[in-house]
C-alpha cells in the first residue's frame, strides 16, 4: 500500500467511524486487516457483454453471518451440488450471534436457503477446503481457523451418509496461529492429499511461517512436518506443479512489507525460502495459478492493490496484467471459465466497498476494467464457482459479512447456443471451443443433454451452428 493510499484509507476510516453512530454497522474483515462501515445503500450492478450472469442475484441467503469462505461441491452424493459456507468471528458492531459453519444442500434447481447442516461450535473460520483425505470417495471438509489458536486446522470426515457436526481432526501446533488460508495437494506424491496453510500472528508477535501437514493413512499430522524459514503475514496460497517434476510448487500471497512469491518443491518438501518473488511489497490477499492462454503454461495471480498476473520465467516473475477496478484491494480472487470459451476468466470480491468484479479473458488477455460488477450494501468476503442448478453451466456464489450473507447468480444459457465464445458471431472460434469442450467432456458440449459425449452432440452443435444466431 502506498503512502497516499494508506492516507486515503485512514481518511475513509475516520469518516466511516463518524458515520457509524448513525448507521450502527461497523465491519471487520476475517483477517482483521480491513475495517469498513456498512452504509446500508441499495445494491447496484453492471453487466457487460459476454458475461452469463444477470445484474441481480437469483437466490439470496438472508441470515446475519460473516462468511469466511465458500465452496461448491456435491457433499452428500445425491447428484446435486451443495454450498459449504464457513463463518468467522470479529468485533464487528452490532455483534453477530452465530459463527457456526454451514452447508446449504442443493435442490437440483439451486440451494435450500436454510442451512441443512451446522457445526456444533461457533469458530472463527477464515477459509475452507474440500478434498478426499482418506481416499474413501467422499469429499471431506477442512476448515482453517483464525483468532490465535493451536488448533488452527480442523477436518470433518464425510462418511458418505453424512458429515459429523464436530471435527474428527484438530491440529495442535507448537505455537498459536491465526490461519488465513489453505490448499490441499499431494505434496509428496504418495497418493493422498496433504495440507499447506498460510498464517499470521498478532502484535507484538505478528509473523508466522507457512506450515505443511502431512497426510498419513488418511489423517493429517497434528503438528506441521515442514515450515518455511521466513515468517510473515500471509494471506493466500495455491499449489501446482510448474516445473514438470510431478511435485506441486507453492504460491503464497503476503501482506505489507513482504513479497509474494513461489516456493519450489522438488523433493516432496517445499524449499524453505521462496525462489521467485514479485518486485514490490503490497497488500496482497489471494494467490492462484491460472492459464490465460489455455496453452498448458501456468501464470500466477496475486490479489492486491491492484490484482496482478505474472508470467513465470527462469528466476523471475514478469507482470503481464493488472486490474483496474474503481477501488482496489480484494478480499478473495478466483479463476473460472465464466463464458465457456475454454480459457480462465478472473474474479475478485472486495471487502471495503462490497463490490464483486468479473474480468473476461479475450484470447489470452483479461479485460482491464471490470466486465461485470455487483455492488452490495454489505462488505464482500468470499466467492466460489460451480453448477448449482444442474444445467451444466457454472454459477457464481458470493459471500458477505452482513444481514444477507450469500448471493447466488445462475449462469444463463446463451440465446444462440452455438455461440460458445459469447461474441455474438458464429465462426471458427466457436467450432474450436466446441471441440475443446467435447474432448474435455465439459457439459457445455453435451448439446443433446443426455449426459454422454458422442456423435449426437456433434450433430446437434452443427445444426445449431448452421441455424445461425437470432
Amino acid at each position: 500500500m502506498t503512502a497516499r493510499s494508506a492516507a486515503l484509507s485512514l481518511v475513509f476510516l475516520a469518516g466511516s467511524l463518524a458515520h457509524a453512530q448513525s448507521t450502527s454497522y461497523y465491519e471487520v474483515s476475517k483477517d482483521g486487516h480491513h475495517f469498513a462501515v456498512n452504509f446500508d445503500e441499495p445494491p447496484v450492478a453492471q453487466r457487460g457483454v459476454g458475461v452469463p450472469f444477470n445484474a441481480m442475484p437469483d437466490q439470496s441467503v438472508v441470515l446475519r453471518r460473516q462468511i469466511g469462505g465458500l465452496r461448491i461441491v456435491d457433499i452428500d452424493g445425491d447428484g446435486n451440488n451443495d454450498l459449504v459456507a464457513v463463518c468467522y468471528i470479529s468485533n464487528s458492531f452490532p455483534p453477530y450471534d452465530s459463527a457456526k459453519d454451514m452447508i446449504f444442500f442443493g435442490t437440483g434447481s439451486g440451494i435450500s436457503t436454510t442451512p441443512g447442516w451446522l457445526s456444533d461450535e461457533d469458530t472463527h473460520t477464515g477459509d475452507v477446503q474440500i478434498g478426499d483425505l482418506n481416499n474413501d470417495g467422499n469429499p471431506d471438509i477442512v476448515a482453517i481457523h483464525g483468532n490465535m489458536r493451536r488448533d488452527s486446522v480442523s477436518a470433518f470426515y464425510n462418511s458418505g451418509s453424512g458429515v459429523p457436526t464436530t471435527p474428527n481432526y484438530q491440529s495442535n501446533t507448537a505455537r498459536t496461529m491465526w490461519g488465513t488460508a489453505g490448499v490441499l495437494a499431494d505434496m509428496d506424491q504418495d497418493g493422498d492429499l496433504d495440507l499447506v496453510t498460510t498464517n499470521q500472528g498478532l502484535s507484538p508477535d505478528p509473523y508466522r511461517p507457512v506450515l505443511m501437514f502431512d497426510n498419513v493413512g488418511g489423517t493429517l499430522t497434528t503438528t506441521s512436518v515442514w515450515q518455511s524459514a521466513d515468517e510473515a503475514v500471509q494471506n493466500g496460497i495455491d499449489a501446482q506443479d510448474i516445473t514438470g517434476d510431478g511435485y506441486p510448487d507453492l504460491a503464497v500471497a503476503k501482506w505489507v512489507n513482504f513479497f509474494s512469491g513461489i516456493y519450489y518443491n522438488t523433493t516432496g518438501v517445499p524449499d524453505s525460502l521462496p525462489s521467485l518473488e514479485v518486485a514490490t511489497d503490497d497488500t496482497d490477499r489471494g494467490a492462484l495459478f491460472c492459464d490465460l492462454e489455455n496453452d498448458g503454461i501456468s501464470e500466477i495471480a496475486f490479489g492486491g492493490d491492484p490484482s496482478r498476473v505474472y508470467d513465470i520465467g527462469a528466476g523471475v516473475l514478469t507482470e503481464r496484467y493488472a486490474s483496474n477496478p474503481p477501488f482496489t484491494g480484494p478480499q478473495e480472487i478466483g479463476f473460472f471459465d465464466i463464458d465457456n470459451d475454454g480459457d480462465d476468466d478472473f474474479a475478485e470480491i472486495h471487502f471495503s466497498d462490497g463490490r464483486a468484479h468479473l474480468y473476461l479473458n479475450r484470447g489470452g488477455v483479461l479485460d482491464t476494467d471490470p466486465t461485470w460488477t455487483y455492488d452490495a450494501s454489505e462488505v464482500g468476503t468470499a466467492l466460489a464457482f460451480g453448477d448449482l442448478n444442474g444445467d451444466g453451466y457454472g454459477d457464481l456464489a458470493l459471500g458477505y459479512s452482513g444481514d444477507t450473507c450469500v448471493r447466488i447468480f445462475f449462469a444463463q444459457a446463451p440465446a444462440c447456443p452455438a455461440d460458445l465464445t459469447g461474441d455474438g458471431a458464429l465462426d471458427f472460434f466457436d467450432v474450436s471451443a466446441f471441440l475443446s469442450a467435447y474432448n474435455a467432456q465439459n457439459p457445455i458440449a453435451d448439446f443433446n443433454n443426455d449426459g454422454m459425449y458422442n456423435f449426437f452432440d456433434v450433430s446437434a452443435f452443427l445444426n445449431a451452428f448452421n441455424a445461425g444466431c437470432p
